[in-house]
């Protein structure tokens, strides 16, 4: 393998997303991942505000109704009712964290929003 060739292996691998968590640049923002049980995105605030994270399981194309089979945490640390409201500050990042406690999702979200 060249220099040229391995080179640019790097910047492919350096590229992908399964190497490091998604993010989430907007408030009103939304990231999916193809899992049923944990899923991880870094929030980067665009501005200070008060946000709310939540965490939804979807089933096919339909949200899981289910809502206490999901559970967020921010920076390592539980919310309560699967959402977490706190106060973003800009150029600030925070780890939010979805878990599902049931085997049947086909995928897990994580949005960003005003309460």
């Amino acid at each position: 393998m060249t220099k040229m060739q391995l080179s640019a292996a790097v910047i492919c691998l350096a590229a992908s997303p399964a190497l490091g968590a998604e993010t989430i640049e907007a408030i009103g923002g939304e990231k999916c991942g193809r899992t049923s049980k944990a899923y991880a995105v870094d929030f980067l605030a665009p501005e200070d505000a008060q946000v709310e994270a939540r965490g939804k399981g979807m089933l096919g194309n339909s949200e899981e109704a289910k809502a206490d089979t999901i559970g967020i945490s921010l920076d390592g640390k539980p919310c309560p009712t699967g959402r977490c409201a706190f106060r973003a500050t800009k150029g600030q990042t925070y780890k939010l964290n979805a878990e599902s406690t049931t085997q049947k999702l086909d995928s897990l979200c994580i949005s960003v929003s005003r309460p």
